[in-house]
């Protein structure tokens, strides 16, 4: 029987992390989950608010708290040393997975597969920050469905095989950590997987400094990675990006819109954030915070 570990990096969830943990309580493989493991730096109740739920869940979680951010590269490499069993899925704090989620992640953790990502779905996307946010999430859903690439270990949850994740260390300042871990695979030799069904639901951005933020750590984390990209040869090719794109935008023309006019201000709003996707330790969101889990149950 497949045995799971379940790691989650934290910072400053404290209107998010009840919910995450209530829905890693009713996902399928609940059995199969050997342990929960919370990773956390923040300064607010999320710690204490995971003692609270710990003390009656029947979730095996083991919080690991420091009173200093780290930030998510000493969260994950922390989370990978003290995971047990043979599947690790890893989620962000802000996000809440499908029931099935867990299951299907860490199905396709077999044979060579070393790593699959998730297909993370925006809910309630309102305005133009949301707009172009579930447009953007759109076109990384259609492009993932091509071929490996850049673009398909980019997420917020993915499944890793523990064996692997041990052979790993990332780089404290690294910004994409989640690509960083997909050339690390590749280099050790394994394949990388997306699957479409393994769905988190998370909020998109509200206002557009949060928008810019996250534009702007996308964009510098990939640049970051520029060495390990070239060696990698899974450029995604200029004109299939340009074509899922205007396919998008036939099927989404106000989501296309918005994203046209978002990116237009990003570099105002990117000047008033000093530290916008400049460090590991970047801007923390505010308006994707507090997912609405009994709304987005419903939909279950």
């Amino acid at each position: 029987m497949r045995q799971i570990t379940i790691g989650i990096p934290s910072y400053n969830e404290e209107k998010n992390i009840t919910n995450l943990l209530h829905a890693l309580e009713r996902q399928r493989l609940h059995s199969q989950i050997r342990q929960v493991i919370v990773s956390d730096d923040s300064s607010d109740r999320t710690p204490e608010l995971v003692e609270q739920f710990a003390s009656h869940s029947s979730l095996p979680i083991l919080l690991l708290h420091r009173d200093e951010r780290r930030g998510a590269s000493a969260a994950w490499n922390e989370i990978f040393h003290r995971a047990s069993g043979d599947t690790l899925v890893l989620y962000d704090a802000d996000i809440i997975p499908h029931p099935s989620c867990t299951e299907r992640l860490a199905s396709r953790i077999r044979g060579r597969v070393g790593i699959c990502a998730s297909n993370p779905l925006p809910f309630d996307a309102a305005g133009i920050p949301g707009r172009a946010s579930k447009f953007i999430s759109d076109w990384l859903g259609s492009v993932r469905l091509e071929r490996v690439s850049q673009y398909t270990v980019m997420g917020r949850a993915l499944s890793i095989k523990i064996s692997a994740a041990r052979r790993i260390r990332i780089p404290e300042e690294t910004i994409a950590i989640d690509l960083y871990l997909q050339y690390k695979v590749m280099e050790l030799g394994l394949e990388v997987e997306y699957e479409r069904e393994a769905v988190v639901y998370f909020r998109p951005p509200g206002n557009m400094p949060d928008l810019a933020s996250q534009v702007a750590r996308a964009a510098n984390g990939h640049r970051q990675l520029r060495p390990q990209a070239s060696k990698s040869k899974i450029a995604l090719p200029l004109r299939t990006a340009a074509a899922k794109a205007l396919r998008g935008a036939f099927k989404d023309p106000l989501g296309a819109a918005s994203t046209v006019l978002g990116f237009a201000v990003i570099p105002y709003y990117k000047s008033r954030l000093a530290e916008a996707g400049v460090s590991s330790k970047w801007h923390t969101a505010s308006s994707s915070k507090a997912l609405d889990y009994q709304k987005l149950r419903s939909n279950f």
